[in-house]
C-alpha cells in the first residue's frame, strides 16, 4: 500500500503529531508540502495501512488534519 501524507499546517504541529504516532508504533516522517498560497504547510508521511489507526488517534487527541 502507498504512503499517505497528513497535513497539519505548521511544522510544530507536525513534529508533535509525529511523536504522538511514534508512541503508538506508527512510523512517521516529517514532510514539507508545497502550499497553495496559504503559507507554509507541513505534515507527516505514514504507511497507508496505518492511516485509519492514525485517524482514530488524531480524533481522540482533537488534532485537525487534512490528507494530501
Amino acid at each position: 500500500m502507498n504512503n499517505v501524507i497528513i497535513s497539519v499546517g505548521a511544522v510544530t504541529y507536525a513534529i508533535k503529531l509525529k511523536k504522538l504516532l511514534l508512541r503508538y508504533g506508527i512510523q512517521a516522517r516529517l514532510v514539507k508540502i508545497d502550499g497553495d498560497g496559504q503559507g507554509c504547510t507541513h505534515g507527516i508521511e505514514i504507511p497507508g495501512e496505518k492511516y485509519y489507526q492514525a485517524v482514530v488517534i488524531m480524533k481522540e487527541n482533537n488534532i485537525s488534519y487534512s490528507v494530501k
